[in-house]
C-alpha cells in the first residue's frame, strides 16, 4: 500500500500514526517532537524517522 504523505514532509496526526504503524492514542503518549497550532497537531517526517532511529534496538550511533 502506497500512502502519499505530501511533498512538504509535514504529516498530520493520523498520517504520523499510520507512518509508524501505531494508533493515534499511542502516538500522543510518545515523546516525539510535534508542532501544535490551536487543535491541529503536525509532525515532521524527519523527526519521526530520527525518533525511530534513536529507539531501534541494536542500533549504535555509529551505524545510525
Amino acid at each position: 500500500m502506497e500512502t502519499n504523505y505530501g511533498t512538504s514532509g509535514i504529516l498530520s496526526r493520523r498520517q504520523a500514526a499510520e507512518f509508524l504503524g501505531i494508533c493515534r492514542t499511542t502516538l500522543d503518549r510518545l515523546d516525539i517532537p510535534r508542532t501544535k497550532i490551536r487543535r491541529r497537531v503536525m509532525y515532521k517526517r524527519a523527526a519521526l524517522e530520527q525518533w525511530l532511529d534513536e529507539h531501534t534496538e541494536g542500533m549504535t550511533k555509529e551505524r545510525a
